[in-house]
């Protein structure tokens, strides 16, 4: 019984808020810092910091949860944590990793110079020593080769 009160009080309250928030208000720097880190369930694939045409509903739910709750002296921890006890994790936004799209360029990159580097230190491999020390052939051997070639004409 308690926690339903909460939420409807929560829940007037948040109405409110809207009703005497301006668009400035959501569209304030410290509330698109928060909403960018929040996916939108919309099906736009974007961030609740969008700024779609037709204003988005549940952007703007969003964006005012987040004032009221910025409003309330919460840290943009606490507010994502709500979000993400509410609707899951899947309602964060997975950044990239540290090198983000441009990793798997470079990891590509980098992986192609040893590819070079390897076939060109193949191609330039200096004759084997046993081709360098070999033999001269005998000159009566090499007349006898030449004699046989002029017979094939």
């Amino acid at each position: 019984m308690r926690t339903s009160l909460k939420t409807s009080l929560l829940v007037a309250a948040m109405a409110a808020l809207c009703l005497a928030q301006t668009a400035g208000d959501l569209e304030s720097p410290a509330v698109l810092r928060v909403a960018d880190k929040l996916k939108c369930s919309c099906g736009c694939n974007l961030t609740m910091a969008c700024k779609m045409e037709g204003d988005c509903q549940i952007c703007r739910r969003g964006k005012t949860k987040i004032f009221t709750m910025q409003q309330q002296g919460q840290s943009d921890d606490q507010i994502l944590a709500s979000f993400v006890q509410e609707s899951g994790k899947d309602i964060l936004v997975q950044r990239p990793g540290i090198m983000g799209a441009g990793g798997v360029v470079a990891a590509a990159l980098i992986g192609l110079a040893m590819v070079v580097l390897v076939m060109r230190r193949y191609m330039r491999q200096k004759p084997s020593a046993a081709v360098a020390n070999a033999p001269e052939i005998d000159p009566e051997t090499l007349a006898r080769i030449e004699k046989d070639l002029s017979k094939l004409d």
